[in-house]
């Protein structure tokens, strides 16, 4: 898991850049960035991620209807979905239409380390050996 790759969906800057970095301390090491729902498209057609960071308010779509068209190309993408919405009917949603995950803002390290984790338990292997995955309080 010494490359494991995110595409990071988020239209705004300063949360897109404090994203990536705590993806970094989690051990994600190659992450691709897209601030709308057309670039997500152009980088999930060419490239294979491990995960997607999906926030559900896009300025041209709706994160709901990117990850139903992104689970129809691979059915088994690992996707957790990013927003301010911590209403229960909108991860009820999320879950029942295939999100692996759903962080709600603001984020916080162990936060995005638990969606690591969470990855890696799914798809085999031990999250301690996933480099930077010690917990700092």
């Amino acid at each position: 898991m010494d490359n494991l790759s995110v595409l990071l969906v988020e239209d705004e800057p300063t949360m897109r850049a404090v994203l990536r970095e705590m993806l970094f301390n989690a051990g994600a090491s190659r992450i691709e960035e897209a601030a709308d729902a057309s670039a997500a498209r152009a980088a999930f057609q060419d490239q294979v991620y491990q995960i997607v960071m999906l926030d559900l308010g896009l300025p041209d779509g709706d994160g709901h209807e990117l990850m139903a068209e992104f689970k129809a190309l691979r059915a088994s993408q690992h996707i957790v979905l990013v927003t301010a919405d911590d209403s229960i009917e909108s991860i009820q949603r999320a879950i029942s239409a295939g999100a692996n995950g759903y962080v709600v803002k603001p984020y916080s390290q162990e936060k995005i380390h638990d969606v690591v984790n969470n990855y890696i338990m799914v798809h085999g292997g031990d999250p301690a050996l996933i480099r930077g995955l010690s917990r700092h309080h």
